[in-house]
């Protein structure tokens, strides 16, 4: 049997990479772009050569446009290509993994405000077009709703089936297929919420003229409006259609935010376990971002001071 041809280019390093770890597009595409990236600001397409200087030159470069984060992000992504080519004997070192992350603020997450948001679903609700642009609003008003009370992601909110949803048991279920850490659960559907959807489902049978299939998508805005092209929804129409949203409202709303909205909320009730459970957060640190110090208690602490 013969070997496998040395991976000499970045791009054999790429293409190797994605065929042995199947993964899904969205990620592929990463990968692909931030080591096109790398090729394409530092000029340098071969695997071996890469030393940990120009690693480190380059990361000046990059953090001195972008942040911490970004840096960190192509770091992550260029350091498991570069384990991949040490295993496969095409560079005698990994250059990234040599080179540390950058440290990151702490910051607190970006959240909507309870005034923008009741803002927000009063615009869409209202019979001045003018106050917003997402079409239909009904239907825009319900995913934004639906995100606030579940704190899912874009993905797993296009990825949603009507078989994913129990009305009886009020419990959505979320896929592996759709989920980050590429796994399943339950989540609760909060009375409110219920009965948004369950307006949708019958919106949805009015539309088609029967029962929609189980296997069919929830949200999907093409059965309702003509701008949207398509048999399903996309995230990427997803994403434009909020932000059209932010830009007629002047606030910035995203899926994201609105997850992080539901979860800051939440984790003041201190109850973080089942936040977690809530979120599908693998590590319980991540969920404990969320929780921020209570000013009147530490009011209280210190006015127990005396000098």
């Amino acid at each position: 049997m013969m070997n496998p041809a040395p991976l000499k280019t970045i791009s054999e390093l790429v293409e190797d990479y994605l065929s042995e770890r199947l993964l899904r597009p969205a990620s592929c595409s990463l990968y692909t772009e931030v080591a096109q990236r790398w090729v394409r600001e530092t000029g340098n397409d071969t695997v071996a050569s890469v030393t940990v200087d120009e690693v480190r030159e380059w990361r000046s470069t990059v953090l001195a446009r972008a942040s911490a984060q970004t840096w960190n992000l192509y770091r992550r992504h260029l350091r498991a290509l570069w384990n991949h080519a040490v295993r496969h004997g095409a560079s005698s070192g990994n250059p990234f993994a040599e080179t540390p992350p950058a440290r990151a603020p702490n910051v607190r997450k970006k959240v909507v405000a309870n005034i923008d948001l009741e803002n927000s679903i009063a615009a869409l609700q209202s019979t001045n077009k003018n106050e917003h642009n997402a079409h239909p609003a009904w239907f825009w008003a319900i995913v934004i709703r639906t995100f606030y009370y579940t704190g899912i992601r874009r993905r797993q909110l296009v990825e949603l089936r009507w078989e994913d949803i129990n009305f009886d048991d009020a419990t959505i279920h979320l896929r592996a297929s759709s989920s980050k850490t590429h796994r399943e659960w339950f989540i609760p559907i909060a009375e409110p919420l219920l009965a948004e959807l369950e307006n949708l489902l019958l919106v949805t049978i009015d539309r088609i003229q029967c029962k929609p299939p189980r296997h069919s998508q929830v949200f999907n805005v093409t059965l309702f409006h003509d701008r949207f092209k398509g048999k399903q929804m996309t995230v990427d129409q997803l994403s434009g259609a909020f932000e059209r949203l932010s830009k007629a409202l002047g606030v910035r709303i995203t899926p994201h935010r609105l997850r992080h909205t539901m979860a800051t909320e939440l984790a003041a009730r201190k109850d973080i376990r089942t936040l977690q459970q809530l979120l599908g957060h693998t590590d319980i640190q991540t969920t404990m971002q969320y929780v921020h110090p209570d000013m009147d208690r530490m009011r209280n602490l210190l006015e127990g001071m005396s000098i």
